[in-house]
C-alpha cells in the first residue's frame, strides 16, 4: 500500500511541476502588462477608445512576443538537464540578466520588467543545482543581481515618471 501511496504522491507533484517556465511567463505577463495598460490609460489624457484599443493592442502583442521568446525558448531551455554536468540554468540567468538590462532601450514596451523575473527564476535554478555539482554558483549570482538591478532602476524610473507628471528621466522621456 506504501508502494502506490509514493507513486501517486510523485506523479502528482511531478505534474504540477512540470512547467514552471509556463507559470512564471503567464504571470509575468499578466501582471506586468495588466499594469502597463492600467497605468497608461491613467496616466495620458482620455483621447477615445480607438487610441485605447490601438495601445491595448500594441502591449499585448509586444509583451506576447518578448514574453513568448523569454519564457517559451530562453528560459525553457534553461531549465533542461544540462549536458555533461554543466549548471545550464545558471549560464541562462546570467543572459537573462543580461538581456534584461541590454532591454532598456525598448523600455516603452516594458521589455526589463518582462525579462527580469527570467535571470530570477533562472538564478534561482542555477543555484539550487549548485548545490548538488558545485558549478555555476558566480553566473547563477550575478543573474540574480542583474535581473533585482533592473527591476529596481526600472521602479526607479516608474517612480521618477509618477512624481513629474507622467514623464520620464531625460533618456527615456522628452
Amino acid at each position: 500500500m506504501a508502494t502506490v501511496v509514493d507513486q501517486v504522491g510523485t506523479r502528482a507533484a511531478s505534474r504540477t511541476d512540470g512547467r514552471p517556465w509556463l507559470r512564471w511567463g503567464i504571470a509575468v505577463f499578466a501582471g506586468v502588462e495588466a499594469i502597463h495598460v492600467t497605468g497608461g490609460t491613467l496616466g495620458n489624457d482620455w483621447e477615445g477608445w480607438r487610441t485605447f484599443f490601438e495601445n491595448l493592442s500594441f502591449i499585448l502583442v509586444s509583451g506576447l512576443v518578448i514574453v513568448g521568446l523569454t519564457y517559451g525558448l530562453l528560459v525553457r531551455w534553461g531549465l533542461k538537464p544540462s549536458p555533461r554536468g554543466r549548471n545550464r540554468p545558471a549560464l541562462t540567468g546570467l543572459v537573462a540578466g543580461v538581456l534584461s538590462i541590454a532591454s532598456y532601450p525598448l523600455f516603452f514596451a516594458w521589455a526589463p520588467f518582462l525579462i527580469a523575473p527570467a535571470a530570477l527564476m533562472l538564478g534561482r535554478a542555477g543555484l539550487a543545482r549548485a548545490q548538488e555539482t558545485r558549478q555555476g554558483r558566480g553566473y547563477a549570482m550575478v543573474g540574480v543581481f542583474l535581473g533585482l538591478v533592473s527591476l529596481a532602476f526600472g521602479a526607479a524610473m516608474l517612480v521618477y515618471a509618477a512624481l513629474h507628471d507622467g514623464n520620464f528621466p531625460p533618456p527615456f522621456g522628452d
